[in-house]
């Protein structure tokens, strides 16, 4: 390093501190460096003017002679000729985050504080005289980078058009190989748009135009991105990566979560690639917490459970990313990394213990203001449900085991099928002979794979003992389903898992199936308990958009003999109260409609009539303390959680009406058949919602199809257009009726996509879980119908049937039908993607030939036009060979 810059490289150091300036002299200049100190800013602009200067070493305290911003004096200094391409170095007696981050926005290349060890400034003047002598590129080179930089800007709206193009095709419908192969093309266009994006981040880092966003942010929905870019490439390679930030983390930070995305990719992108298949695992922690700010230590490493065995993969690329500031490195990743690090007043960390070797940094970063509505909060009576993660890797192991554990579950873990067998099957692991509730299970490890142990829970493990199981795989969820066999699978989380994913899906599989063991459970074992109230005509207003919602509480209120109004709008409402009130005994008030909310149309009913004799239940999923407060301010009395629960329905009337409640227990037959398990729809709870009308809710379930349809497509129109609120209550509208009909995965899925689109957020993948959910609830709902009418145990349906099979159907009817099927028929032929819809709508309205109509939806779902025209013809030459009195119109006889 002497020989190199002896007499060479000048360096002005400017402090008012003698004490410093006599380190400087002692260090620097014994070493062979020049160096010039002054303590007054018009000796300072003297020297600078003088000689061409490499470093610049300034106390941020120094005064200069304008009195001036230090960021504004730096632009002065910048402009003079000899100090266009100095680097600045700011010190300080005192680390404070947001000095450093000052530092970094002047455009200063160190922030330095003292004390300084002699050997770290020597180390830092050398790599900053380096760093300072790259930027002498030669002419040739300069040129190169040029006709790369013009290349990336041409390229770059290619690839933005290319990635939204593979996105909206994603929406549409299509096989499950079709949506594979555009999945793969989406990430793939989305990692290109990352190299595209480097390159910009390099041109704007070598003309020091870098500008760094300042925008709250979300870490979790920063994580899930994160995970949606890097999954391809980590499939291809099969490794296995980890996600391991704890739940004290905080989620509501502020920056620029583009650049933090992009370091974080770059690097894990270069773990990948020579990592040699091994795990990366990706840990964020919180140091320095504060109410205002936190510093985030962030390493990605192989392992990081104790009995790991030591990796040293990654040694070598925790050096290069150290010296890819100072030294030519051939990775456009570490450099882009490096650089974004430096710029965001962060600084790469060197770790010299051995097992924990990888590349280390941290981040000082902003907490936001706004907090996030988040909360990892489990109810009291979940907390001692028990746990057990099999899984082959140990990393792997201690990330989800920290997360359970500070969920407040106990957690127990083993590496193989075997293994986990023999624990559910005792049952005590150090809890004495407590059953697990819940197994969280890798699907693909060596020797026996997950669906093994599913297996052998069917085979050998009475029905009630078998614990709910989430599933965690790489794989998709289709590749899954295909293996499990007749095992059940209550969830899925697909690797990397964020702790945030990982909480949302156990309190889902939580909530929706608490284990046979747990006491809420226990309670009601073979017992049933309805509520009834005797509503004595009592007249109630019903206030709602969606018709399926109108009908759900129209059967429950019906049944319990109460009348019912009912109005499709706030303004309706108020039309119908406010010139008579007194028509009217309670009032269900949705909150969100066209028009009037509920909230306006409550203020102003309440001019009319009080809460005391007229009283306003708000009917709404926003059961939060703010949202209670809200209808409260606006004069409503209660709230009715959505979906409506008729027992809650009935005893919060109840309380409000002044009626007596009878509940009356039902003993369950044991023999009593088992229900068809769905994946989608939950029928049996679906019944118990409209007062076990079997006959109502199916109707309900078939109206359904189309509303889902009609609202889904109308949310499309919007996302396209830009219009996100509007997007956003249309997916409100599907989530609502989804969770009246017990659809459940649908509502989850459609509540998430309406949270992220009112947060104006980055909606892709919520929106592609979503279109996924809708196709595949609509095809269920299918198959539900299917088997209701060739079940045909309704004496109507039965009649139907048998003039079905007679040939003896109405004339006007046949036709009706024969003619539906004719423009099903067109749309076939044409290959419409629209005629899956119109083959679930034919299912809907024509159950008793649905099983003749199934081998040709078979067909279509894969896309198959050419066999599904083939099942087609054949069923219709059947019905005409059939029925030769009855007329087909529209060109029927056409036997193409």
């Amino acid at each position: 390093m002497k020989g190199l810059v002896k007499n060479e490289p000048v360096i002005v150091l400017a402090d008012e501190d003698l004490s410093h300036i006599d380190f400087y002299q002692q260090v620097l200049s014994e070493n062979g460096f020049w160096l010039r100190s002054v303590a007054t800013p018009q000796k300072l602009n003297t020297i600078l003017e003088q000689h061409p200067v490499n470093i610049l070493v300034l106390n941020m305290d120094f005064h200069f002679a304008d009195g001036e911003s230090l960021q504004q004096e730096i632009r002065k200094i910048r402009q003079i000729p000899t100090c266009t391409d100095t680097r600045i170095l700011l010190t300080t007696n005192q680390f404070s985050a947001e000095q450093k981050q000052l530092a970094y926005r002047t455009g200063a290349s160190d922030y330095l504080v003292y004390p300084i060890a002699p050997d770290e400034l020597f180390l830092k003047m050398g790599m900053h005289l380096i760093a300072g002598a790259r930027k002498g590129i030669p002419s040739a080179l300069s040129r190169s980078f040029n006709v790369l930089a013009e290349t990336n800007m041409s390229l770059y709206p290619l690839l933005a058009t290319a990635a939204s193009c593979a996105q909206m095709l994603k929406k549409t419908s299509l096989s499950n190989k079709q949506a594979v192969y555009v999945d793969s093309l989406h990430r793939a266009m989305k990692r290109a748009t990352v190299l595209s994006d480097n390159l910009q981040d390099f041109e704007e880092l070598s003309t020091q135009f870098l500008t760094l966003e300042n925008t709250p942010f979300d870490l979790d929905q920063l994580l899930e991105s994160l995970r949606d870019y890097l999954l391809g490439e980590a499939e291809s390679r099969e490794v296995e990566l980890l996600f391991n930030v704890p739940l004290d983390v905080p989620r509501s930070l502020v920056g620029d979560p583009d650049r933090m995305r992009r370091i974080l990719l770059n690097l894990i992108s270069e773990a990948i690639l020579i990592g040699e298949g091994c795990p990366i695992v990706l840990s964020i922690n919180a140091d320095n917490l504060s109410e205002h700010s936190v510093t985030l230590r962030v390493s990605i490493q192989e392992n990081i459970a104790e009995h790991d065995e030591p990796s040293d993969h990654l040694e070598e690329l925790a050096e290069r990313t150290m010296m890819a500031m100072s030294e030519v490195d051939e990775s456009i990743h570490l450099l882009i990394a490096s650089y974004l690090i430096d710029s965001m007043g962060g600084c790469v960390l060197i770790d010299d213990e051995e097992s924990t070797t990888g590349i280390h940094f941290s981040l000082d970063m902003q907490v936001s203001s706004v907090a996030s509505d988040k909360s990892f909060a489990v109810p009291v009576d979940l907390r001692e449900l028990r746990i057990l993660v099999v899984d082959d890797n140990p990393s792997s192991i201690a990330v989800h085991s920290a997360i359970i554990t500070s969920l407040g579950f106990d957690c127990e873990a083993v590496s193989s099928v075997d293994e986990a067998f023999s624990a559910i099957k005792e049952g005590h692991l150090d809890l004495e002979g407590e059953p697990f509730d819940l197994v969280l299970l890798d699907w693909h490890m060596p020797g026996k794979k997950g669906y093994h142990l599913l297996d052998k829970l069917q085979a050998d493990m009475p029905k009630d003992k078998i614990p709910l199981v989430i599933v965690i795989s790489a794989f998709d969820k289709a590749h899954i389903e295909k293996e499990k066999g007749k095992g059940k699978i209550n969830g899925y989380l697909h690797k990397p898992i964020s702790a945030s994913v990982m909480f949302d899906t156990i309190m889902d599989v939580m909530g929706q199936n608490l284990p046979k063991t747990h006491r809420r459970v226990l309670d009601a074992q073979n017992r049933l308990s309805g509520v009834s109230v005797n509503g004595a005509g009592r007249r109630i207003l019903v206030v709602d958009d969606m018709p399926i919602n109108q009908q759900i509480a129209q059967e429950i209120l019906i049944s319990n003999d109460f009348q019912v109004d009912i109005a499709q709008t706030g303004k309706e409402a108020v039309m119908k109260v406010c010139p008579a009130p007194e028509l009217y005994d309670a009032i269900l008030m949705d909150l969100e409609m066209p028009e009037m909310n509920g909230l306006e149309a409550t203020r102003i009913i309440r001019e009319t009539a009080d809460s005391e004799h007229l009283p306003i239940l708000a009917v709404t999923a926003h059961t939060m303390e703010r949202d209670r407060q809200r209808c409260s301010d606006a004069g409503m009395n209660d709230h009715v959680a959505k979906p409506i629960e008729a027992e809650s329905l009935l005893q919060k009337l109840a309380v409000h009406l002044g009626l007596a409640v009878t509940t009356t227990d039902l003993l369950v037959s044991e023999a009593e058949d088992e229900e068809d398990e769905y994946d989608y729809v939950d029928t049996e709870e679906g019944i118990k919602r409209v007062m076990g009308n079997d006959t109502l809710y199916f109707k309900l379930l078939s109206d359904f199809v189309h509303q889902a349809r009609v609202q889904e497509n109308m949310l499309y129109q919007h996302i396209e257009s830009g219009q996100l609120k509007q997007a956003a209550e249309h997916a409100h509208t599907i989530a609502g009726s989804a969770g009246n009909l017990s659809v459940i995965a649908l509502r989850k899925s459609a509540k998430q996509l309406q949270n992220v689109l009112m947060a104006l957020g980055d909606h892709d993948a919520a929106l592609s879980q979503f279109k996924r959910d809708v196709d595949n609830a609509i095809k269920e709902i299918g198959q539900i119908l299917l088997k209701r009418g060739g079940t045909a145990n309704d004496p109507k349906r039965q009649g139907e049937a048998t003039q079905n099979n007679t040939g003896t159907m109405d004339n006007s009817e046949a036709n009706a039908f024969l003619n539906r099927m004719m423009h099903f028929k067109n749309q076939v032929m044409a290959q419409d993607l629209m005629a899956i819809d119109t083959y679930y709508q034919l299912l809907v309205d024509y159950c008793d030939v649905a099983p003749k109509l199934k081998p040709i939806g078979d067909k279509l779902i894969n896309l198959e036009y050419t066999e599904a025209m083939v099942a087609l013809n054949a069923y219709l030459d059947e019905e005409m060979n059939g029925k030769p009195q009855v007329e087909m119109v529209g060109g029927a006889n056409d036997k193409r």
